[in-house]
């Protein structure tokens, strides 16, 4: 994981963070009160998003990676080269959870996919970002290679 400035992100990874702290806003989280958005750059240069929606017991939640993932699968795309994560996070921020590496890793272009782990404040402004890889944070995955 590396902290970055948000000039140090390309075009794209800049429209990406502003997306995924957009889409926060729109989480169902009455319960835990933790807002989430997600946004993705797909192998056909498409950005999809997502938030969680959470129900009473938990079980049935909706992870933001896990929406935006389905809307890009949903458009006929099943790659994405980079994600990007929005949360608030008074200390830093908050990497995707194991169910989600699972799922971006199964969906990622490859070890090297990037994603961009933002914390923001009560008000939706950056106060941190940090770029790592899916291959470096999930780096023991289970992939179909391991079904072989």
């Amino acid at each position: 994981m590396k902290k970055v400035k948000l000039s140090d992100l390309s075009v794209v990874e800049r429209r990406l963070v502003q997306k995924a702290i957009a889409v926060r806003e729109k989480a169902y989280a009455p319960f835990s009160n933790y807002k989430c958005g997600a946004a993705l750059l797909d192998i056909r240069n498409k950005i999809h998003v997502g938030c969680n929606v959470e129900t009473v017991d938990f079980t049935l939640t909706t992870h933001a990676e896990m929406d935006a993932i389905n809307g890009m699968v949903k458009s006929g795309a099943f790659k994405l080269k980079t994600l990007a994560v929005a949360v608030l996070a008074v200390n830093g921020f908050a990497y995707p959870c194991g169910l989600c590496r699972q799922k971006i890793r199964e969906f990622s272009t490859g070890d090297e996919a990037k994603i961009i782990a933002i914390g923001v404040d009560a008000k939706g402004e950056i106060q941190q970002l940090g770029v790592t890889t899916i291959g470096k944070l999930y780096p023991l995955s289970f992939t179909a290679a391991c079904l072989a």
